[in-house]
C-alpha cells in the first residue's frame, strides 16, 4: 500500500478501514502485485466536511475503531478567521526533549475539570505586568524548606473575615483572635519606641 511518507522504521502509516474506496494499481501490470494508490470519498463514504461550509477547512480526522470519537487536526484559512485547531478523543501527551517556548500575544484561557499537577525541577520565574488575582475556594498550603521573602513597595493588608490570624515561630506566637483578643507570647516580650509608645 502506497503512504505519503515511507522510511526505514520511520513515516506515515494510515491503514484503510472497512467501508473506505481504495484505488488499486497494480506494479508492472502484473494483476499479482496490486497496490493501494490512494483512496477516495463517495455516496456513502463522506468527507468529514460538508460543502460550501468548510471550503476553506483541511482536516486530518481518524475514527475511534468500532466507536463514534474521532481526533483532528484541523486547519482553517478563511481571512480573518484563521485558525489551528486540534482535538484529542481521549488522552493527549507532549514530550519535549529540548526546550519549549510559547508565546500568545493576545489573551491565554485554560479550563481544567480535574486536577492540576505542575513538577519544576530547576528554578521558576514569574513576571507580571498588570494586576495579579486569584481565587480559591477552599483550602491553600504553602510549604518553603527554606527562607522565604515577600517584599511590597507600598501597603501590605492581612485580613482574616471569620477567624483569627496567627504568627509563631519554634519559640514565640502572636494571635489576633476574631473577637479583638491578642494574645503574645514568648520567654521575653520587648517593646521598643523611638519617641511615644501607648498603651490604653
Amino acid at each position: 500500500m502506497s503512504q505519503p511518507w515511507a522510511g526505514q522504521g520511520w513515516g506515515m502509516l494510515a491503514i484503510p478501514r472497512i467501508g473506505q474506496e481504495v484505488v488499486v494499481d497494480f506494479l508492472h501490470g502484473d494483476p499479482d502485485q496490486p497496490i493501494v494508490t490512494g483512496r477516495t470519498y463517495h455516496a456513502s463514504n463522506i468527507p468529514p466536511g460538508a460543502l460550501p461550509g468548510s471550503k476553506t477547512q483541511m482536516a486530518f480526522r481518524s475514527k475511534t475503531h468500532k466507536g463514534e470519537g474521532y481526533n483532528e487536526l484541523l486547519f482553517e484559512d478563511a481571512k480573518g478567521s484563521e485558525q489551528l485547531a486540534l482535538h484529542a478523543q481521549k488522552d493527549m501527551n507532549t514530550t519535549v526533549l529540548n526546550d519549549r517556548t510559547t508565546r500568545v500575544t493576545q489573551n491565554h484561557t485554560e479550563t481544567i475539570g480535574g486536577k492540576q499537577v505542575i513538577t519544576v525541577r530547576q528554578d521558576r520565574h514569574k513576571e507580571i505586568v498588570g494586576k495579579d488575582v486569584t481565587a480559591i475556594n477552599k483550602e491553600q498550603e504553602v510549604t518553603v524548606n527554606e527562607t522565604s521573602l515577600l517584599s511590597v513597595k507600598k501597603t501590605i493588608t492581612l485580613k482574616s473575615l471569620e477567624g483569627d490570624i496567627s504568627i509563631s515561630t519554634a519559640g514565640a506566637s502572636i494571635t489576633l483572635k476574631q473577637s479583638g483578643e491578642i494574645n503574645i507570647e514568648g520567654t521575653t516580650v520587648t517593646i521598643n519606641g523611638s519617641n511615644v509608645i501607648t498603651l490604653n
